[in-house]
């Protein structure tokens, strides 16, 4: 596995998640965007899950030693499972908190139209992340990666709910 790869490209899905995050928090409170908002904060915290795929890899790459005659490779594969709970969690949160806003029945503020653009860009620069990720997992084999790759498709999903 090519971990200097691995790290360079969840750098800059880092970097690009915090543009895009304060990006989205600027024009969703500019636009009076409450999704937006909700967005930018949920991007913001998928940092946490790259960092988290960043540690797996790293652990994974390490040779074999006395503890671990046969190799570090496993750990890559419980930092996957680790993801695919926190996508499931992040997909019950958002699922319950536009359940509450429904049923509250509360007065939306109409957004501004250049919150439909912040989102836009939004979809279309996680989808480039999902294809970005999903290329580099599948050429040095990295289950974490493939999985951080699906975490920015659905982040893509989640953002036309903010559209």
């Amino acid at each position: 596995m090519d971990k200097k790869l691995a790290n360079r490209v969840s750098v800059i899905t880092i970097i690009v998640n915090l543009l895009l995050s304060l990006l989205k928090f600027i024009v969703g409170f500019i636009g009076k965007s409450q999704a937006l908002i909700s967005d930018a904060v949920h991007s913001a915290s998928d940092v946490v899950s790259t960092i988290a795929v960043m540690f797996g890899v790293n652990m994974s790459a390490k040779q074999s030693d006395t503890d671990h005659p046969y190799g570090h490779e496993r750990i890559e594969s419980i930092f996957s499972i680790i993801l695919a709970m926190m996508l499931f969690v992040t997909g019950i949160g958002i699922g319950i908190s536009a359940v509450k806003i429904i049923i509250s029945g509360a007065d939306i503020e109409i957004p501004s139209k250049i919150t439909l653009a912040a989102a836009a860009v939004s979809i279309a620069v996680k989808e480039w992340m999902y294809h970005y990720t999903k290329h580099t997992a599948k050429k040095i084999n990295s289950s974490a990666m493939l999985a951080d790759a699906w975490h920015h498709r659905s982040d893509a999903l989640s953002s036309i709910g903010s559209l």
